[in-house]
């Protein structure tokens, strides 16, 4: 607070000194070099009828004396100016002047150590008049000395040093003289009205304000520089960070939240009526000893004035009483108009927390009670104590308005008087001040630092950004923070950090289906808490609560719950779900409960049917029952149930002595037992039944064994009929029962495939034939050999063609088993009538196709000879006739 008054003294002696300003007569003193000082209603107005004002003037400077030159001067006979050489009305006396006797020129004499003037004037009620106009400057006759500062940091353009909070600054101060600087000393003035001795300093700002620092250059005969501030300091305001806030500062975990930034630069206005501390006691019952102190307000411009009510905003009271009803309160401006606070009335009602004893003077608590004219005062003191016992801190009107002090001087003795007037009850005042409208503070005196930018800094947890609001998502539990970073035209750098609080992760687990085992269509009841333990999954359930709701919608809502829920009446398989909330944060994550309404149903399957195996047909074979279970289980899922094997009914029902190897079980034909199981309620099942069958195999008969013969290619494969030995492998059974098949191999034999055809060409060896019951598809097989041989030649003798279909060709069986035969038919006389070869080979017909003839139509009846020739190294050609006749 020290700093701020010393500096409202600079704002002063700064002024003052360097621009010429206007004093109109008031009560002040003035340290000032140039001015215009005239009567209280200035150069163009007249002064007021009973005045009474004491003015001084006084140079900043020890070496320097005042002078004051009066250019004007008309009084109204009666009205007074008096002149006192020195810095009070005390001082020695210059003269008294009026009407139109001027005071000419007037100066602080040699000894007048303190160089000031002073002068009172008085007018009276009979009328008034132009007054006076004079000129104040003050005069030295030192040698000039000009001081210079460097900074560091340095001061700005506009010749202000702009500092943030805390930051340190390094002076280094010189100077010159225009005389002679031998044994000239130097030293710094401080804003807190310290020096030090030296040409550098080293200073720390930690607070907002306005500073001033004067560097002093002092010649041995007492001459000094003439300027009184060389470095004006403004120290950065904490900006105003309220807004920004985060829409939920505590959020459960995986949940968002958006988080407002929002700054604005604070001004800074000097404190212009500093407050008075201190405990004071407040005599109790002594109206001529009661509390008053005053406020010294001097930070304003000489003249400036109260113009209304809204220049005050208010004034207050930090005290405690134990009886409002004892106390009068009053504030006097400096022009002397008063105004009541608190006037009679009130009772016993307390202010503060006192000490109700009168023998303990022990300070209580006090109250701040804030007097003020805005909106949210509505009540006087003695209005809001009806009815109450202690009135609270707040703000309060006072009984007279605040435009009782409108044309006071604002410089000037601002005076509270507190008067105790009923004996016993008593109390303190801890402090108490004025406080002034910001905008009617001197310029010089206020500032507000520029924005240069606000943003969020850069945090993973961000998941969107629009504008100055973010969305965070974080991702694990615990505190998370997030600096909101304000830089002003300063350079300094502020930090809002706005932290929220992410509830721990509530660790649940999907819990297990409950099962119903009941007949399709009726109703049966499930207790919904049964899997709570497990949903819990090891969390304190005196810490969280487990609600089942029919929906998910309901289950967020926490609206709706589930009713009977040890009870629930359940018909058809359905989800619940469990909200699991924590009861100390309201968090809460929402599991799903199914309930399987079914029973294990068995689906009816065809029996299981082998064949005995026809190597030893002992009546033996081995069966997969796991074959089964697919259409055992139908629509139900195997992931759901399971089906299981039994040799009776008991073991079945009872889950005993189950068939261990279902996929490879020995039979010659029994009845199984199957059980379908719910896998999670074993006891939920249902059983079926199957037959196992062991067919037998049917009874074969041996073929006889079959040649053939070769033809062309001579390969050893022909083509044949083996269904002439279906009555030899069917051996008496019917065909109707059973059907017959041949095959080249035992393997298609034993699979049913590549039966032959009578197209089929067929090498010699063993045929396999193949006997099925149609009805069992059980199967035999025996074996007959199949011999192909090359067959001799047989030529007939004649042939007739006459298209009766019978012998209608020259045909010659066998005769296709060589491939390189070639034939011709020779007439009577020799020639050569028809010829054809394996390879062409066409049956003769009795057209001839060479020769004279050839084409001509049938031959005549008659002999022809006829010669084939084999090629074959191992068969004899042929050479005969043959007879042709129609």
């Amino acid at each position: 607070m020290k700093n701020f008054i010393l500096s409202c003294i600079g704002i002063l002696f700064f002024t003052a000194f360097s621009t010429a300003q206007d004093f109109p007569m008031t009560d002040g003193e003035f340290v000032t070099c140039s001015g215009s000082f005239t009567d209280s209603g200035g150069i163009t107005g007249d002064y007021a009828v009973s005045e009474s004002f004491t003015i001084t003037f006084c140079s900043p400077f020890e070496t320097d004396a005042m002078r004051v030159t009066f250019n004007s001067f008309d009084t109204q006979f009666g009205d007074i100016l008096l002149a006192y050489d020195g810095d009070s009305n005390t001082a020695p006396f210059l003269g008294v002047f009026q009407g139109t006797n001027s005071p000419g020129t007037l100066q602080a004499s040699a000894a007048n150590t303190s160089g000031c003037l002073t002068f009172t004037f008085i007018s009276n009620g009979a009328g008034t008049s132009t007054g006076w106009q004079a000129a104040v400057e003050c005069f030295d006759t030192c040698q000039t000395i000009t001081t210079d500062i460097v900074t560091v940091p340095a001061i700005d353009a506009d010749g202000i040093l702009r500092l943030c909070q805390g930051e340190v600054v390094d002076f280094t101060g010189s100077a010159t003289f225009s005389n002679d600087s031998a044994g000239a000393t130097y030293k710094f003035r401080l804003p807190d009205g310290t020096e030090a001795v030296g040409t550098t300093l080293q200073q720390t700002f930690n607070d907002p304000g306005v500073y001033r620092i004067d560097f002093v250059a002092t010649a041995p005969d007492g001459c000094r520089d003439r300027s009184l501030e060389d470095v004006v300091i403004q120290v950065s305001t904490t900006p105003d960070f309220t807004g920004t806030v985060a829409a939920d500062t505590s959020i459960c975990f995986g949940e968002s939240t958006n988080i407002t930034g929002m700054v604005v630069a604070t001004e800074f206005a000097s404190q212009v009526a500093p407050p008075v501390s201190g405990v004071t006691f407040l005599p109790d019952d002594n109206a001529s000893t009661f509390y008053e102190t005053c406020i010294d307000v001097s930070g304003f411009a000489p003249g400036a004035t109260l113009s209304s009510a809204a220049d005050l905003l208010g004034f207050f009271i930090n005290m405690e009483h134990s009886y409002l009803g004892d106390l009068d309160i009053t504030l006097t401006a400096p022009n002397g108009a008063i105004i009541d606070v608190k006037t009679g009335g009130g009772g016993n009602t307390f202010l503060g927390v006192p000490i109700d004893v009168d023998t303990d003077l022990t300070p209580g608590v006090g109250f701040v009670y804030n007097f003020t004219e805005a909106p949210s005062a509505t009540q006087t003191l003695f209005q809001a104590s009806l009815g109450v016992a202690t009135l609270p801190a707040g703000d309060y009107l006072a009984e007279d308005p605040f435009s009782t002090f409108a044309g006071t001087s604002l410089n000037g003795l601002w005076c509270l008087r507190v008067v105790d007037n009923i004996r016993s009850d008593n109390g303190y005042i801890f402090e108490w001040g004025i406080n002034f409208n910001p905008l009617i503070v001197p310029d010089a005196e206020r500032y507000t630092p520029g924005e240069v930018s606000q943003e969020w800094a850069a945090n993973a947890d961000i998941t969107a950004t629009n504008g100055n609001v973010i969305t965070v998502t974080p991702t694990t539990a615990g505190q998370h923070c997030y600096d909101y970073i304000f830089t002003d035209s300063f350079g300094c750098t502020y930090t809002e950090t706005i932290c929220i609080d992410v509830a721990s992760e509530i660790t649940v687990v999907e819990p297990n289906d409950i099962i119903v085992c009941a007949q399709t269509g009726s109703v049966a009841q499930v207790d919904l808490t049964a899997r709570d333990t497990q949903i819990l999954n090891g969390l304190d359930p005196a810490a969280f609560t487990v609600t089942p709701f029919g929906n998910q919608a309901d289950a967020d809502a926490a609206s709706n719950p589930l009713t009977s829920i040890t009870a629930y009446d359940v018909s058809t398989s359905e989800t619940v779900f469990v909200r699991v909330e924590e009861v100390a944060t309201g968090c809460f994550v929402v599991v799903e409960l199914d309930i399987d309404f079914s029973t294990a149903a068995y689906t009816a399957v065809p029996d299981l049917e082998l064949c005995d195996d026809p190597t030893n047909a002992d009546g033996i074979e081995v069966f997969d029952l796991t074959s089964q279970d697919i259409g055992i289980l139908g629509t139900q899922s195997s992931t759901e149930y399971g089906v299981t094997y039994f040799l009776s009914q008991a073991d079945a029902n009872a889950n005993l002595n189950e068939i261990l190897t279902p996929g490879a079980f020995d039979s010659m034909g029994e009845t199984i037992y199957a059980r379908v199981s719910n896998l999670q309620d074993a006891n939920c099942f249902t059983t079926g039944t199957f037959e196992l069958v062991v067919n037998a195999v049917p009874t074969i008969g041996t073929g006889v064994d079959v040649t053939e013969c070769d033809e062309s290619p001579i390969d050893g494969a022909t083509s044949f009929d083996f269904t002439v030995n279906d009555s030899a492998i069917l051996n008496g059974q019917s065909a109707v029962d059973f059907t017959v098949s041949y095959h080249a191999t035992q393997s298609d034999a034993d699979a049913g495939s590549n039966s032959i055809s009578i197209s089929t060409v067929v090498a010699g060896g063993t045929i396999y034939a193949r006997i099925e019951n149609n009805i069992t598809g059980c199967y035999n097989t025996s074996t007959f050999n199949f011999v192909v041989e090359t067959c001799e030649v047989e030529v007939p003798e004649g042939f007739s063609p006459n298209n009766d279909g019978i012998n209608d060709t020259f045909s010659i069986p066998g005769v296709d088993q060589f491939s390189n035969f070639e034939m011709k038919v020779f007439n009577r006389l020799g020639s050569v009538v028809y010829e054809t070869r394996a390879n062409n080979y066409v049956e003769f017909t009795g057209i001839p196709n060479t020769g004279v003839a050839a084409g001509d139509g049938l031959l005549p009846v008659g002999t022809y000879f006829y010669v084939i020739k084999f090629n074959d190294p191992d068969t004899e050609d042929i050479a005969s006739w043959m007879y042709i006749n129609y």
